[in-house]
């Protein structure tokens, strides 16, 4: 696949024998390419008449107000005028606006889908974790301007889903975010606070809803079969999830170790099985938005678990050193991590 038709990505971890490593835990605490999550994920909602926890600690509580001290930072207030009624409710039934959109101490970057947007998606989700899972997506700690975001190739969120950013090539030169076009960009926040970006849908959430064993078999399905949910907007006729298998020391991936790891997200879409025929030939399905990944079989068997050679004299060049053939890292795991990403087919152009 073309890397520049990703939309975002999360992932989990498997393992084939032979290495060491701890797995990622599933979205919300799953670890970040290139370093430490840059935010705490978030605690589960708490139960009726129990204090809930927080992603991101909110600040000190302020001494007392006095009659001379300004207003307190309200962004409902704030977005309210801009016509965002519906991402401010949404934000006060996840128990983010106040907890967190107020409160955070850090600049944010909110990718704010319009009325529309949110008119077009129906129903939010009914449990409110998805809900807030779902908002999540939409957050990144610091302020991220248009011309910020043109200079970068991803972005990733309070809750660790990764955005890849594209400058979508239909002629109108629009910035994607996601699965999101930004409509209106760098709305500063009040007081620093960073900025807002308006959206033409609710972006898709990736959420694991069951894992894989840590230890698994190369030639063999992955067991137990993956399931993943998804939430938020989708175009039913161009996106398609893909399981990838990625090396957790390189960080390379491996595009061609799995097999019946592609699902269009349509029902029976012709783009996704035209293009993957091994879609054809498994039964992975999806229904009430849950990927299952029931066929997902390991390919190709890590080279870190090739059993090291001695060299033959004949490798032995004549001016008495050995010819240089790749060397097998003896430091290298076999840990690999399977990233699920959603993938977009752009129809081409009449003509093209």
């Amino acid at each position: 696949e073309e890397l520049e038709d990703l939309l975002f990505s999360t992932e989990t971890t498997c393992r084939v024998p032979g290495g060491g490593g701890e797995m990622t835990e599933p979205l919300l605490a799953s670890s970040v390419v290139g370093g430490d999550p840059v935010a705490p994920p978030l605690e589960p909602l708490a139960a009726e008449g129990e204090a809930a926890g927080a992603a991101v600690a909110p600040a000190p509580a302020a001494a007392e107000a006095t009659a001379d001290a300004p207003p307190a930072y309200s962004f409902k207030a704030f977005a309210m005028e801009l016509g965002l009624g519906r991402f401010v409710a949404a934000l006060e039934a996840a128990d983010l606006l106040g907890n967190y959109v107020d409160t955070c101490e850090s600049p944010l970057t909110l990718f704010a889908p319009s009325d529309e947007a949110f008119a077009r998606l129906g129903a939010l989700p009914d449990d409110l974790q998805v809900l807030r899972e779902l908002l999540c997506v939409h957050i990144t700690l610091g302020s991220l301007s248009h011309a910020e975001l043109l200079n970068t190739r991803s972005i990733t969120t309070i809750s660790q889903q990764t955005h890849h950013v594209v400058l979508a090539d239909d002629g109108q030169k629009v910035l994607q975010v996601g699965s999101a076009s930004l409509e209106r960009t760098d709305v500063q926040l009040p007081d620093g606070r960073g900025v807002l970006h308006v959206i033409d849908s609710v972006m898709c959430c990736i959420r694991l809803l069951q894992n894989c064993r840590y230890e698994q078999v190369w030639n063999k399905t992955v067991r137990p079969s993956p399931k993943v949910g998804l939430a938020g907007e989708w175009r039913k006729s161009q996106d398609e999830l893909h399981a990838i298998l990625i090396h957790c020391d390189t960080w390379q991936p491996r595009f061609q170790g799995l097999r019946g790891s592609v699902v269009p997200l349509g029902v029976g879409g012709p783009a996704g099985e035209k293009a993957h025929k091994s879609f054809q030939a498994t039964k992975n399905t999806f229904q009430d938005g849950t990927v299952h990944f029931s066929e997902l079989l390991i390919l190709e068997k890590p080279p870190e678990m090739s059993k090291k050679k001695r060299k033959k004299p004949e490798d032995q060049l004549a001016d008495g050193s050995m010819s240089q053939q790749p060397a097998l890292d003896g430091n290298q795991s076999s840990n690999y991590r399977i990233m699920f990403s959603l993938y977009r087919r752009f129809e081409p152009a009449d003509g093209a």
